[in-house]
């Protein structure tokens, strides 16, 4: 087998560096973002954007040091390669021109996560229903993100819910539905002048449906 550990080093500072360089622009766009629109994209509301940068940043650096570790699989190194590509793109919207180096870093620590793409391919492919899912929550995350305050947070909880709904696999149906409803109904309901959040909403429901009829165990 092929040694990837000079790889996964390289995925680690590469992801460490946009981690701690994201958290700076973070902080700028918190403080004074609104003092220069021109580097921090001109937005409505600085210091909630900022916020979620930085929240995003760290998670981003927690996926970028747990590159460190041999053991994690073909899925576990596919959320990582998530998230780092994900806040790596999504944070473009939120902080302007201050992001571009840790998007370049972030999206191409991403890459250097995975071992083998054809067997990750596979793997999103037998699961494509949870991949579709947790696409849905990246979705109404980004929507959220230049949203007004309270909108923004809603989308990123029901966000966060509807990707936390797709991969707790040992979970009761109970919660399953208190997730999906908190990913749904919130912000369809404040956003659904936009028709976008309302679709959203339906669109994953419908997702789910399969995967409430899938018994907890076989999850």
């Amino acid at each position: 087998m092929t040694n990837r550990a000079p790889q996964h080093k390289l995925a680690a500072i590469l992801g460490s560096a946009g981690s701690v360089l994201g958290i700076f622009a973070g902080a700028v766009q918190a403080t004074i973002g609104s003092q220069i629109p021109d580097w921090t994209g001109a937005k409505a509301a600085p210091v909630p954007l900022g916020l979620l940068t930085i929240g995003l940043s760290v998670l981003a650096g927690w996926a970028a040091t747990a590159q460190q570790s041999p053991r994690l699989s073909v899925w576990s190194r596919a959320g990582c390669a998530v998230a780092l590509i994900g806040p790596g793109l999504l944070c473009l919207s939120t902080v302007g021109r201050l992001w571009y180096p840790s998007a370049l870093l972030l999206v191409a620590a991403g890459a250097l996560c995975i071992d083998s793409w054809p067997e990750t391919v596979r793997a999103f492919a037998n699961d494509w229903l949870r991949v579709l899912l947790t696409a849905l929550g990246g979705f109404e995350i980004l929507m959220a993100a230049g949203s007004a305050p309270l909108l923004m947070v809603v989308g990123i909880a029901g966000g966060i819910a509807l990707i936390l709904a797709a991969w707790l696999r040992t979970t009761s149906n109970g919660v399953l539905v208190g997730l999906l409803v908190v990913g749904t109904i919130p912000f369809a309901a404040l956003g659904w002048y936009a028709i976008v959040p309302v679709v959203l909403a339906g669109l994953a429901l419908i997702v789910a449906i399969p995967v409430l009829r899938t018994p907890a165990a076989s999850r």
